[in-house]
């Protein structure tokens, strides 16, 4: 009997570990973007908050040159900081391009990651689009028995990269407030990594200042 319930312990602990697999089986970078190549311009701020089918999103920039903003990026599976450099900033309208950078923790590890963005400012239209490569490292992993606290089974630190493609749209009501649509979607840079739902929708509402 003791054999048997040592035995239904391991597999119970197994199988919870499996189901939590299934909920959080990767940690990620950030998963929105909802900016565009412009930067916010120096001195000024930008607060942006969305909803996605990956979750929640709020973002604060600010403008610390002409050229160069930093910023706060928090969401369901991921927090961290991020600063972009806009190699042509059109402000008043035309193309812009800008590279970004960031790096936070994320829901079971931590992560780094480089933007590529382009966008176009039309009067209250401004296109975008994006591609992201992001390194994250998962945290180690431990299965215990739920009666003796005893160590079942472990899964080591793991890391690997993905890609994101990203097309979006900020849609200008006034020069301090917009909404933005945004779709992306997610693949694979490392062998054994697949994604069963790599598409993300998102909106949000943000406003400059």
């Amino acid at each position: 009997m003791k054999i048997r319930k040592e035995h239904s312990n391991l597999l119970r602990s197994a199988a919870v570990l499996l189901a939590s697999g299934f909920m959080s089986a990767c940690a990620f970078g950030p998963l929105v973007l909802h900016e565009s190549a412009r930067t916010v311009g120096e001195s000024n701020h930008e607060l942006i908050a969305g909803v996605a089918n990956a979750g929640y999103s709020a973002k604060w920039t600010v403008g610390i040159a002409k050229d160069w903003d930093f910023g706060l990026q928090l969401e369901s599976l991921s927090v961290g900081v991020r600063i972009k450099h806009a190699f042509v900033n059109s402000a008043a309208g035309g193309w812009s391009f800008a590279g970004a950078a960031g790096v936070g923790s994320s829901v079971g590890g931590s992560h780094f990651y480089g933007d590529l963005v382009l966008s176009h400012l039309n009067g209250w239209w401004e296109p975008y689009g994006a591609f992201r490569v992001v390194h994250v490292n998962m945290d180690p992993i431990e299965a215990r028995d739920a009666d003796t606290g005893q160590l079942a089974f472990t899964i080591d630190r793991s890391e690997y990269n993905y890609g994101q493609l990203i097309v979006g749209s900020r849609f200008w009501f006034s020069p301090a407030w917009m909404l933005t649509l945004e779709i992306s979607s997610l693949t694979s840079l490392s062998s054994g990594l697949n994604f069963s739902s790599p598409t993300i929708a998102s909106v949000a509402l943000g406003a400059r200042f």
